[in-house]
């Protein structure tokens, strides 16, 4: 039998000891050092100052608003950013808000939103947001942190934010201000004139004719605080915060620095408490994991990845910054820009990109743009995270572009990255790497009441993980119910009385792995049933809800189906009532107005007699799982006129793996290279 390995990749080994303890590349910095610079920098202010102290004058943010026009940018020193960051933080300041105070950022990726970022966490809590999500979702988060300050964009053509400003504006009762940020003042050379007129007349359709005098005050509640960005900024001293030496107002390591809402794109996410230490330590982490001189020493970083993403903020934000290297800034849509893609080679050639952070899908997409005459010598490392990558891709990308992927793992409820493969040395393909330095990440066998043991070699269990970088919680305490695990009942206690040093509790991630005995982990299963989508993750219940009060459904159930492009597509299967029958057309039509995000609207509705179910009565999705894996296998498959026989059969690691039986034997590797794009596990004969 000949078989194409998946990205999920088994381990053959039969040993059963406990795996090797091992961190990834943790000579780049010992304990001592990593505790030195923790003590250093105690908020993300105090990290972004260092980089800043390296040279000032150097270049920090770059920004392009087009891909077509990637050579039209705008280029900020560190001393500029420095000073806004000042100016962000003096004006909130101004607004005499409480200690811990929430501000919402709900912008697409511009220059600004990285001073709102630093300069909010000087004085109080950022809480970025997620532009495409509906307004009644967004209402809902900021009226659960009880955000008190709303950072948007000003009316624009093409643009919808302004609207759901308007809405969050009057259903968030503890919304007291509103700053907008107009994206005309980033549209250079001879069409700025016309983009500011523009953006005027926008401001009129959307508000009213009193506009004119009063900006984009006209469409808010009495209640709200108006201010215009540029204008507020302006007034404030830049060259210190006001407040630095008031201890009572400065934040310190301990204090909440950000909430960033978990479940990716889609869904009511969880709103994850994270404090300045957590931000901190995970950046040194990474440091120490890869290396200073890894986006360090003026290097060029590419951010495609949105900016209410914990990935885009950390990984392409606050490591570069902490170093003094460059970051270049791609449209306010990111990878997602119109021309960003088609000219990506083009984009690494102009700004010298050393190093870039993307998913899957990015990855898939550049395999169609190959590389010509660019001058590319200068891109190193690209690191790829957020879901599997299949390793058809892997291999295709690396062999026709000669660079090196680097497969990462991390949660927001861990700041951001726990595991990464080396630089150097040994990589395992399918493999997340081998845990970050400076802190811990295990496979464990859960017990009662929150107790574990240490999986052994190659056995499944949940990929769990403590340290500095672990966040604070929930902010719904209710959430919180069993993501806490400890090592012995004495830890288990002194948390209970509130005790216990939270960087000794452990959180269990929910995604299901082993580890060899080399240290590196492999993930086996998906947390919860989550379907990832692109690298973003989408809640079933998201689409299962709204589709139940459709009328006249029994069952339905949300899953994910392979896809080579989004790695997963949502997909709806739904069980009528006895007797009663589902007009298809109408459900998608429903699904269209009523499922709170477009990402997670089903791009197919299958309507069957029967939905398996457990013994216990709850919808078995596994079995869902096998019928798409199939049917997606058949159909790229018969597309290209290849016959073959697809199945499913057990298998103690995966669950299942989806067997592909060719007739043709001259067309097996045809088959290969066709099912190896898929993340699943797979056997091919």
């Amino acid at each position: 039998m000949e078989s194409v390995p998946s990205n999920k990749t088994k381990d053959n080994k039969t040993n059963t000891d406990q795996p090797t303890n091992t961190s990834v590349a943790s000579e780049h910095m010992d304990s001592v050092r990593y505790e030195q610079l923790l003590n250093e920098s105690p908020t993300t202010y105090d990290l972004f100052k260092k980089g800043h102290d390296i040279n000032p004058d150097a270049p920090a943010l770059s920004f392009f608003l087009q891909g077509t026009a990637y050579k039209e940018s705008e280029t900020f020193s560190y001393a500029e950013m420095l000073t806004e960051i000042h100016q962000v933080g003096n004006f909130m300041d101004t607004l005499g808000l409480e200690d811990d105070a929430v501000v919402a950022m709900l912008l697409p990726n511009l220059p600004e939103c990285y001073s709102v970022i630093i300069g909010v966490q000087t004085r109080h809590i950022i809480m970025p947001i997620n532009p495409l999500l509906e307004p009644e979702v967004i209402s809902e988060l900021l009226a659960t942190a009880k955000a008190r300050v709303l950072v948007t964009l000003a009316p624009f053509p093409n643009t919808e934010i302004w609207s759901k400003a308007k809405y969050i504006a009057q259903h968030v009762q503890s919304l007291a201000h509103v700053v907008s940020i107009n994206m005309a003042d980033h549209v250079l050379g001879k069409k700025s004139l016309p983009a500011k007129v523009l953006q005027k007349r926008q401001d009129i359709i959307e508000n009213d004719v009193t506009a004119l005098l009063f900006g984009s005050k006209a469409g808010l509640p009495n209640h709200i605080n108006w201010h215009n960005w540029k204008t507020a900024i302006a007034k404030q001293p830049g060259d210190r915060l006001t407040f630095e030496n008031n201890k009572s107002k400065r934040r310190n390591s301990l204090d909440y620095s950000s909430f960033f809402c978990t479940g990716g794109t889609t869904g009511r996410p969880k709103i994850a408490k994270r404090i300045h230490k957590n931000e901190v330590s995970n950046v040194l982490q990474v440091r120490a994991a890869l290396g200073d001189d890894f986006v360090g020493n003026g290097k060029n970083l590419l951010c495609g990845l949105p900016l209410f993403h914990t990935n885009a903020v950390m990984v392409t934000g606050m490591l570069p910054f902490s170093l003094g290297s460059h970051v270049v800034l791609a449209t306010p849509q990111g990878y997602r820009g119109e021309g960003v893609v088609a000219n990506f080679w083009d984009i690494i050639e102009q700004y010298r990109i050393n190093f870039f952070s993307g998913v899957p899908t990015l990855f898939s997409s550049l395999l169609n743009i190959p590389i010509k005459t660019q001058d590319v010598s200068s891109l190193q490392y690209c690191l790829s995270g957020a879901a599997p990558m299949p390793i058809e891709v892997f291999n295709q990308f690396e062999a026709q572009t000669g660079m090196t992927i680097l497969e990462a793992y991390g949660l927001t409820e861990a700041n951001c990255g726990s595991s990464v493969n080396p630089r150097e040395g040994e990589r395992k393909i399918g493999s997340i790497g081998q845990s970050f330095p400076h802190q811990e990440m295990i496979v464990a066998i859960l017990e009662e009441d929150g107790l574990f043991r240490h999986a052994k070699v190659g056995e499944v269990g949940n990929v769990i993980i403590r340290g500095d970088n672990v966040f604070a919680g929930y902010y719904i305490d209710s959430q919180n119910k069993d993501i806490w695990l400890y090592d012995t009942v004495e830890d288990k206690q002194k948390a209970d009385n509130n005790q216990l040093d939270p960087a000794k509790r452990w959180v269990n991630s929910g995604d299901l792995g082993y580890q060899d005995s080399d240290g590196f982990f492999f993930l086996t299963g998906r947390k919860k049933e989550l379907i990832i989508r692109g690298g973003h993750n989408i809640d079933p219940k998201l689409i299962e809800e709204p589709v139940y009060k459709f009328g006249d459904i029994e069952i339905c159930a949300a899953i994910g189906k392979p896809d080579v492009y989004a790695g997963e597509i949502p997909i709806l299967y739904v069980q009528p009532k006895t007797g009663a029958s589902i007009d298809k057309q109408a459900l998608e039509a429903y699904c269209q107005d009523h499922i709170g995000e477009r990402a997670a609207i089903p791009k197919e509705i299958h309507i069957i007699d029967e939905i398996p179910l457990t013994p216990v009565g709850k919808v078995f999705k596994p079995a869902l799982k096998r019928f798409a894996n199939v049917e997606a296998v058949a159909t790229l498959l018969n597309e290209h006129n290849i016959t073959a026989d697809v199945t499913t059969q057990e298998d103690a690691t995966y669950g299942f793996i989806t067997c592909v039986k060719v007739t043709d034997p001259n067309q097996l590797e045809t088959a290969k290279h066709l099912a190896g794009q898929f993340a699943i596990a797979l056997d091919i004969r």
